[in-house]
């Protein structure tokens, strides 16, 4: 976590009102708040008997990273079978975690993820989809909870509550020559993506459980005249690292006169996502051309058993967002995008 102080006395005061200490072990990297979380952390763990293992960073190493690391302790020192994740701004519901591990039994599931709410008690996410141009964005947005299907279908699920168990990751980064949980070169945002991605290549299901709530205070900052450059920077490079490394090289191909017109588009200003494209271009040009990347993209495309033609149909073609504005302009794009998947869902048969 970094920079949560406000978040830690709700998110441990919910695990230890609902979980068996004896049947769990909590582990919390920081990284390198400069905040007071670190002294809250101790303070709650005075107060709760919860089995909590605190790890202190010195420096911030980032989201995935920060992840990975705690996840490497964890294993050596207390290992456990069924692994869950919970974002720091998350609190955890009455009766949360069994329905995830029971999810888990089926060998055929990668990932369970918990059906995500906002404050008010309206839905956060249902699971997350991804336009087949990369995006990974929320699905029921905004939407009751009593709208949602008892099998939403999704790309993968949400890194803010997600379980997955121990062996199947070791058997999916096996098949792919990967490691860890997640990839460390994208430092933070899409991560989650990247993960429910492999688990699809690996031929493994990512699951929602809508049984299994949790409520996310999750502050959307995703608009219009948003300066978080930063953030957009990570979002909008992630996303192409994403398809150059998990797509095969003939589907790529095919979605080219599709990312060029994106790019216009967004250089038009039509959709309002990250301005700055050439500094983006240029880091992904050099990271895509780095041995590290070269190297991933082979064991991913030698590894899979998976078609792209499946990972096409997985996806969506909409870019409609419930926390964003829909314009007549949208609308317009919207139509010719979702057309253009059925197109491309047809043509790549590999």
């Amino acid at each position: 976590m970094y920079q949560s102080e406000r978040y830690v006395g709700p998110l441990l005061a919910s695990l230890a009102a609902t979980v068996d200490p004896a049947q769990c072990e909590i582990w919390i990297l920081d990284n390198a708040s400069p905040d007071g979380t670190v002294g809250a952390l101790e303070r709650e763990k005075r107060w709760h008997n919860l089995p909590l293992h605190l790890i202190y960073s010195e420096r911030n190493l980032g989201f995935v990273r920060g992840n990975n690391e705690a996840y490497a302790r964890m294993q050596a020192e207390t290992p456990c079978e069924n692994i869950v994740l919970l974002n720091p701004d998350t609190v955890v519901h009455e009766g949360w975690w069994q329905p995830l591990v029971e999810a888990l039994k089926d060998s055929e599931v990668g990932s369970a993820a918990s059906l995500l709410l906002l404050p008010d008690g309206t839905v956060n996410s249902c699971g997350n989809a991804v336009h087949f141009l990369g995006l990974g964005f929320v699905q029921g947005y905004g939407e009751a909870v009593d709208d949602v299907p008892k099998r939403p279908a999704l790309f993968f699920g949400s890194g803010a509550a997600l379980a997955f168990r121990r062996e199947t990751l070791h058997v999916m980064n096996a098949r792919l020559v990967t490691s860890g949980i997640f990839w460390e070169q994208l430092f933070l945002y899409a991560e989650d993506t990247d993960f429910g991605w492999r688990m699809r290549l690996a031929g493994l299901e990512n699951r929602i459980v809508p049984e299994s709530r949790v409520t996310h205070d999750h502050q959307f900052w995703l608009k219009p005249t948003d300066g978080s450059d930063d953030r957009m920077f990570y979002i909008e490079r992630n996303r192409y690292l994403l398809l150059l490394a998990n797509f095969k090289s003939a589907t790529l191909v095919v979605l080219l006169p599709w990312i060029i017109a994106s790019e216009v588009a967004l250089g038009l200003g039509l959709w309002k996502l990250y301005s700055h494209r050439l500094r983006l271009w240029w880091a992904v040009w050099k990271e895509a051309r780095s041995p590290e990347f070269q190297t991933r993209r082979r064991r991913l495309q030698a590894g899979r058993s998976v078609r792209d033609h499946e990972i096409l149909r997985a996806m969506t073609g909409s870019i409609r967002h419930g926390a964003l504005p829909f314009h007549a302009m949208d609308r317009v794009l919207d139509v010719a995008l979702r057309w253009s998947h059925r197109f491309l869902c047809f043509v790549v048969r590999w």
